[in-house]
């Protein structure tokens, strides 16, 4: 028998097809080694980020003392064990190295009296100190420190990474003590505080001579391109004294971030709040290899690197009780968000997801938290709170709702005095949600036995938190014909042409004919409810809180002849050394506030009024003219002035176009409400 074998031919075409089949697996072998390499690199240089404010925080005394780590030696490139510069750091079993190359900058800033009343109240540095003719203190109230890395890829592109944090003047003994509340750290300068006043502040009692309360009537709000950053702080203070004692603040940042799987690597449990005796502590979070992320861009707050990289969960994290969110018990998952409700979900290295976070300022530096957990929102209009019985009764409430949440019990009923009869005009809403963050198992056991002992100091061991969501939350009204209700876009930027003033306004109810809606609000149950950006998981979409219980009816005393309201933005511009701002209209920032009440407003012939409404934070002011009768026709005049600063006022019109003038002229009557049809454009000049 003859065997018949393999022509030459034949055997080069088969070695042809093997080798291009070899070529295209190295060649997609290469491309996963590559990635993987950039994201190792990148880990790399967010750990020797982290090292070195772990070592700037180690100081030992504040002021400059020789042979000892002191505060006031924290400069640009100085303080601390570590010096800067370059950093040759081996990685992987082949034992190649990479150099990187690290840097920090560092900026103090004082806390001072600008208004002479003998009270601190604005954040400078020593430049603007110096140029107000102010004196600066020996030692900064906090340094603002940024901590760079750079390195270069495979590739030899040029990458860094940038990572911003806070030190405060106290030793690292010292704040330790602070964040586990030992009797030392309790060793310490009293501290005076004011609290704040209802509607604005609202005060809880917690049976024990101490109080809490969310400082600011509500949170502040940046954006920074498609992020938002939303911060608050709350404070606990002992309210049985003549003169009110400091003894705790939280700050609180959260911040949402786009992100993109990395892989397995070392990642952080969150920090978290748990019982210790009859006191809540700060437990640290821990080391764990789990998956973690990278920010999808760099374009994004710097916070967002320890986002994507942390926030993730793993199921002995959530055995342990220390898991930042879970989803039918189970870690959570990571989607990108489609929107309309639909959600891809992130499984493999590269793909993008949406993410928020909470932190918590710790020793100075934010720290990764566990979610927020929203358990309920309530509205009423923004002056429903200003009677003594109003207000005790809605800390009835809120108090009733915590405690049914821990006990699993059936809520109370919310308040049922809140339905509002308004002529047509402009009326602010409030909203308001009640967060409890998550407690262990035997946390909760201890708050449930105190309840069921009717104790009144259960509330000083529950980490609960009530928070103005007005300008996060969504808005709607059920009838849109009789009276709409505000819900703008979050924009803080500045961009007079695109009519952007740094403000925005939700919740604004515009009243426009007789009859009767219900409103409703409704906020995200977590992260994405404090960020009012939209949800990262459709667990999130589906599980948002509201509240449509709130009643409007108009009446508009329609007789013999109709009446409307004549609403108006008024958005204001304050430009001082040549760089314009949004005017601050609260008095938080005193050098730029500008006061909206003292807006004079001549009404010919004069029929009715039009009181101006100055909502807190970056809410829109506005005026709200009332009682217009169909048959007014006249002026309605504006004016205003500020000490040391020239003023221009405008108006908008109905067609859009904005008029030199402080006047709106009605030359024939209303028929109908006028909402938005005229703006009043304030702009201040030095």
């Amino acid at each position: 028998m003859h065997t018949r074998g393999f022509s030459l031919i034949e055997v080069m075409i088969a070695s042809l097809i093997i080798m291009l089949g070899v070529t295209g697996f190295v060649t997609l072998q290469s491309v996963y080694m590559r990635s993987d390499a950039d994201t190792n690199l990148r880990q790399v240089a967010l750990q020797l980020a982290q090292e070195k404010f772990d070592d700037l925080r180690q100081f030992e005394v504040v002021e400059t003392t020789a042979g000892v780590s002191a505060y006031n030696d924290i400069a640009n490139n100085a303080g601390g064990a570590i010096a800067s510069g370059p950093v040759d750091v081996t990685i992987g079993s082949d034992g190649k190295s990479y150099q990187f190359v690290r840097s920090w900058t560092v900026a103090d800033q004082y806390f001072v009296d600008t208004s002479g009343d003998g009270v601190e109240d604005t954040w400078m540095d020593a430049a603007t100190l110096g140029a107000l003719g102010l004196g600066v203190p020996v030692t900064p109230a906090q340094k603002q420190v940024t901590v760079t890395v750079g390195w270069a890829d495979i590739d030899g592109n040029n990458l860094t990474v940038a990572m911003d944090g806070n030190f405060a003047p106290v030793t690292a003994g010292r704040s330790f003590q602070a964040s586990n509340e030992t009797d030392n750290a309790k060793t310490q300068p009293e501290v005076a505080y004011t609290p704040g006043l209802a509607p604005d502040v609202i005060s809880y009692d917690l049976g024990n001579n101490e109080s809490i309360e969310t400082s600011k009537p509500v949170p502040d709000i940046s954006n920074k391109g498609d992020n938002n950053v939303v911060q608050f702080e709350t404070i606990r203070y002992e309210s049985g004294a003549q003169i009110s004692e400091k003894l705790e603040q939280e700050d609180f940042l959260t911040v949402n971030c786009s992100c993109k799987l990395a892989g397995t690597g070392t990642g952080y449990t969150p920090a978290m709040t748990v019982l210790d005796g009859d006191e809540m502590v700060v437990q640290p979070g821990r080391q764990e290899t789990k998956t973690v992320g990278v920010v999808a861009n760099s374009q994004q707050p710097a916070l967002c690197d320890v986002c994507c990289r942390d926030h993730h969960d793993t199921a002995a994290m959530v055995s342990n009780e220390e898991y930042y969110r879970t989803e039918g018990g189970l870690p959570h998952g990571h989607y990108q968000n489609l929107g309309g409700g639909s959600f891809a979900l992130a499984s493999g290295v590269g793909d993008p997801y949406t993410e928020a976070c909470r932190f918590k300022r710790i020793d100075g530096f934010y720290e990764l938290y566990p979610d927020w957990q929203l358990i309920d929102i309530i509205e009423f209009e923004t002056t429903y709170l200003n009677t003594t019985t109003a207000l005790d009764g809605y800390r009835t409430y809120t108090e009733g709702v915590i405690a049914s949440k821990i006990t699993g019990s059936q809520p109370p009923a919310k308040p049922n005095d809140r339905d509002i009869l308004v002529p047509p005009g402009g009326y602010q809403l409030i909203a308001r949600g009640i967060y409890l963050d998550r407690m262990t198992s035997s946390h909760l056991a201890a708050v449930k036995t105190k309840l069921a002992a009717n104790d009144p100091e259960w509330k000083a061991i529950v980490p609960f938190y009530d928070v103005n969501l007005t300008l996060l939350s969504n808005w709607q009204s059920a009838n849109n014909t009789v009276a709409t209700v505000t819900n703008e876009p979050i924009q803080t930027v500045i961009d007079p042409v695109n009519n952007y003033y740094g403000t925005y306004s939700r919740g604004r109810a515009e009243a426009l004919i007789d009859g009767v809606t219900k409103t409703q609000v409704a906020a995200y149950a977590n992260n994405a409810g404090i960020t009012g950006t939209a949800p990262v998981s459709p667990f999130e979409y589906y599980n948002s809180i509201a509240d449509n219980t709130l009643e409007i009816e108009v009446d508009s005393k329609s007789g013999t002849q109709k009446f409307f309201g004549l609403i108006g933005d008024i958005s204001c511009l304050i430009t001082q050394a040549g760089v314009t701002k949004s005017c601050e209209t609260n008095n938080t920032n005193k050098a730029e506030y500008v006061d909206l009440s003292s807006l004079v407003v001549f009404i010919t012939p004069s029929q009715f009024t039009c009181p101006i409404t100055i909502p807190k934070g970056r809410s829109t002011p506005f005026f709200s003219c009332t009682n217009v009768s169909e048959n007014w026709t006249g002026t309605i005049q504006f004016q205003l002035s500020k000490p040391g600063y020239g003023v221009s006022i405008k108006i908008q019109q109905p067609d859009g176009s904005i008029a030199n003038t402080d006047t709106i002229r009605l030359t024939t009557g209303l028929n109908s409400t006028s909402n938005r049809d005229y703006n009043l454009i304030i702009e201040l000049f030095e």
